[in-house]
C-alpha cells in the first residue's frame, strides 16, 4: 500500500497483533500445503480455503480453491479468505472457472459434487448477508463462526449475548441447532447458560440444576455450566489448559466412544432439564465427548448431517494445533538437523536476544506514539548487527 506521494505506508502498532494472534494465523495456513494443490488428496478433512472474485462471479456459482492455488494460480486476484472448511476438494480450474486452468493440477474433475457451499464463497456472511469487511459497518464488529454450517455471524445477530472470557468455546447457530434438535437436550446440561442480548442477564431454565462436564452425567453441579468460568465464544482466545494436541483429542474421543454402553441422550431426557430453544449456543471443548455414541444416536447424527461432531479432531483447534506442530518442524527442525549441539544452542540464544530487543524497540515506539515504518525496522536491524560486531570484536585477542 502506498500513500499519495508514492511512499510506503507506515503500519501502526495497533494493527500489529500479539504473538499469540500471529501464531494462530500462521497455524491456519501451516496446516495446508502452500505449494501443492490439495486436489490429489480429495476431500480433505480440513484445510484453508479461499474464493476468487476475479475468476468467478455469482452467476457462475460458488467455488473455492486451496492455499497453494490461491498463492500460485490466483496471485494478485481479488481473494476472499474463508478461514478453514471441512471435507473440501479444490475447485481451481474445473468447469466453475470457465476457461481458466489450474497451474498446479490441470487435470481435474468437472465439479466436486460433495463440496458444500454457502454465501461465504461469494464474499457475504451472517444472516444479514453482508460482506466482510463491510464499508457500511462503522463499528467493525467481530464475527464468530458456527462449527456446523461454518458461516460467520455478527455478535448482534446471534440471538443472544456473547460472553467475554479468556477461554474458547465452539458456537452453533440457532438454525443449525434446529436442524439437529437433539442438541438442545445436551445444551441444557453442557453448554454455557444462555444470556439475553438486551438485558445481558441469564435466562432462567425450568430447573436450577445443571451438570458439569468434568463430573459426568450423574453428579449435579450448581454452576449451571461446564465450568465455573464462562468461556469465550470467539476463535482465538484460549488458555493453555484448553489446548490439547491433535493426538490427545483423537485418543480421548476413541476412549469415550469405547466406554458407551447405553443411550446417554435418553438418560439426559429423563432428568428433565430444559433450555429455551432460542439463540445461538456456545459450548466448551469438552462437550463433544459427552455426545452419545450408541447405534441409534449415530444414525441420528448421520441423518442430521453432523456425524463429524463425534470426531474431536474435527475442531478448528485440533487443526491449528497440528499446524503449529508443522510450523515447529518446518522452521526449526529443518534448520537444526545440519547443526551440532553447540550451534543449535547458539542460535537459540541469539534468537532470544533478538526477540527481547525487538520487543523493547517496539514498546519504545508505542510509548512515544510513533509508527512502525520499514525504515525504522531496517535501522533497528542495522543497529543490532553493529552491536553484534562490536561484541564479537571485543572477544578477540591477539598474541604477540
Amino acid at each position: 500500500m502506498a500513500d499519495n506521494e508514492g511512499n510506503e505506508a507506515a503500519v501502526s502498532l495497533v494493527d500489529v497483533g500479539d504473538d499469540e494472534e500471529l501464531r494462530e494465523a500462521l497455524a491456519v495456513l501451516a496446516g495446508s500445503d502452500p505449494n501443492q494443490c490439495s486436489f490429489q488428496q480429495g476431500y480433505m478433512k480440513r484445510q484453508a480455503v479461499f474464493a476468487c472474485n476475479t475468476c468467478t462471479s455469482e452467476g457462475m456459482g460458488p467455488a473455492g480453491v486451496c492455499l497453494a492455488c490461491a498463492n500460485h494460480c490466483h496471485d494478485g486476484h481479488d481473494i476472499f479468505e474463508l478461514y478453514t472448511k471441512r471435507n473440501f476438494c479444490c475447485d481451481c480450474g474445473n468447469k466453475k472457472f470457465g476457461s481458466f486452468e489450474c497451474k498446479l493440477s490441470p487435470k481435474k474433475d468437472s465439479q466436486n459434487v460433495k463440496n458444500l457451499y454457502n454465501h461465504n464463497y461469494l464474499g457475504r456472511y451472517c444472516s444479514c448477508d453482508r460482506p466482510y469487511p463491510d464499508d457500511d459497518d462503522q463499528v467493525g464488529e467481530e464475527m464468530i463462526q458456527c462449527i456446523i454450517c461454518e458461516d460467520w455471524y455478527h455478535s448482534k445477530h446471534l440471538g443472544c449475548a456473547a460472553v467475554d472470557s479468556e477461554e474458547l468455546l465452539e458456537m452453533v447457530c440457532e438454525s443449525c441447532m434446529n436442524k439437529a434438535p437433539f442438541l438442545w437436550t445436551y445444551a441444557a446440561y453442557f453448554a454455557t447458560p444462555p444470556v439475553t442480548s438486551k438485558e445481558n442477564e441469564d435466562v432462567n431454565v425450568e430447573k436450577e440444576t445443571s451438570y458439569s462436564c468434568r463430573s459426568g452425567h450423574d453428579e449435579p453441579s450448581t454452576s449451571q455450566g461446564c465450568k465455573k468460568e464462562q468461556p469465550t465464544p470467539r476463535n482465538g482466545d484460549r488458555t493453555e489448559s484448553q489446548k490439547r494436541t491433535h493426538e490427545q483429542m483423537e485418543r480421548h474421543s476413541l476412549t469415550c466412544q469405547s466406554e458407551t454402553t447405553q443411550c446417554q441422550l435418553k438418560d439426559l431426557k429423563t432428568k428433565g432439564l430444559v433450555r429455551p430453544r432460542v439463540g445461538s449456543v456456545f459450548w466448551p471443548y469438552c462437550w463433544r465427548s459427552k455426545l452419545c455414541t450408541c447405534t441409534d444416536c449415530k444414525r441420528t447424527y448421520v441423518e442430521a448431517g453432523v456425524q463429524f461432531l463425534l470426531d474431536e479432531s474435527d475442531t478448528v483447534l485440533a487443526y491449528e494445533n497440528k499446524g503449529k506442530e508443522l510450523l515447529r518442524e518446518d522452521l526449526l527442525m529443518s534448520c537444526f538437523s545440519s547443526l551440532d549441539r553447540v550451534q543449535q544452542l547458539e542460535i537459540i540464544y541469539q534468537y532470544n536476544d533478538m526477540k527481547d530487543e525487538l520487543h523493547a524497540f517496539l514498546r519504545e515506539l508505542a510509548d512515544q506514539g510513533k509508527e512502525v515504518t520499514p525504515e525504522a525496522i531496517y535501522t533497528f536491524f542495522e543497529e543490532l548487527r553493529t552491536r553484534k560486531k562490536r561484541r564479537s570484536n571485543a572477544g578477540q585477542h591477539s598474541c604477540s
